[in-house]
């Protein structure tokens, strides 16, 4: 079964530009209405990873079906073939409220960095998933074909500086994309640009740490600094910073009960500590929720508290 998972995701992503398919309204409909220019010198990189969720939240429950012989593994085999010429959207179905969720939590960044007078275009349709997915799985030759895309469709429009919105597409595009290429592009995360700014929430929150953020590019201070400035007590964990326990994620797409497994342990474990859990990444934010946590991003946080305060 693994093989046929593999060769989906590759297939997907060469045809598609993202692991799982995804809709161009449902990828970029969360710029509706905020008149950002299209490329430009620095742009927002969403990587797709937050518009994604849904679709691969409905791809992993497909896949628990599949491993608990509630299928055949020939779907999976079927897939691969009518993925070269649909969608696969006769197996993976998400909802308009799925969608809306994720797409309000990058037009939440969106406006934060608007707020805090933060220029910046966007690539709209043009915009293509980082590749992190193919790297983490060890498909190191179709990781370098597609990164090399991310990149030359990147120099064509003249982007020199990159805003990333999730860990995942900062690590890749910042750390590992150097190690295959030539890459003179600047990369930050939004949570290293916004400032602090006071705001008005009073709530305790229990922080989750992205392992990459934490681990791999030393994003540890900022956010807490972004909570609390903005109003939110935050409960650290046993296992928090550079010591983050794994949300499950992201083999969720090859062991889908190994990954709720994981996701499980921490969600018990996050839940001892307080009622509300603020993550700052996508991958973190499916895993703990599939797990029955209640969860929130960051972004929807900071939103909140400042909703109507100028910076």
């Amino acid at each position: 079964m693994m093989r046929e998972i593999l060769d989906i995701i590759v297939e997907n992503t060469r045809r598609r530009g993202s692991p799982v398919p995804i809709p161009e309204r449902a990828a970029t409909g969360w710029a509706d209405g905020l008149n950002i220019p299209f490329g430009g010198d620095t742009v927002i990189y969403t990587g797709l990873l937050y518009q994604m969720i849904p679709y691969l939240n409905s791809f992993v429950s497909l896949l628990e079906r599949v491993e608990g012989r509630g299928f055949s593994p020939l779907v999976l085999k079927t897939g691969k073939v009518f993925g070269k010429l649909f969608n696969l959207t006769g197996i993976i179905r998400v909802s308009k409220e799925e969608q809306m969720k994720q797409l309000e939590i990058v037009r939440n960044i969106a406006k934060l960095l608007m707020k805090a007078g933060i220029s910046f275009g966007y690539l709209y349709g043009e915009e293509m998933y980082s590749g992190a997915l193919l790297h983490d799985l060890g498909l190191e030759r179709d990781f370098e074909k597609h990164a090399a895309e991310v990149y030359r469709t990147l120099k064509e429009r003249g982007v020199k500086k990159i805003i990333t919105i999730d860990p995942h597409t900062t690590n890749v595009m910042r750390s590992v994309y150097p190690k295959y290429m030539e890459f003179d592009l600047e990369v930050q995360s939004y949570l290293e640009l916004l400032p602090e700014v006071r705001g008005s929430v009073k709530e305790d929150v229990v922080i989750h740490d992205s392992c990459i953020y934490a681990r791999l590019e030393n994003v540890i201070e900022q956010p807490r600094s972004l909570l609390s400035s903005a109003g939110f007590r935050i409960i650290e964990p046993k296992r928090s910073r550079d010591m983050t326990f794994c949300c499950g994620g992201p083999v969720e797409s090859l062991f889908p009960s190994l990954s709720g497994k994981i996701a499980r342990l921490r969600a018990d474990e996050l839940r001892k500590y307080g009622e509300k859990v603020v993550v700052m990444c996508p991958i973190c934010l499916a895993s703990l929720s599939r797990a029955g946590l209640k969860v929130e991003d960051i972004s929807s946080c900071l939103a909140r508290s400042l909703e109507g305060k100028d910076f």
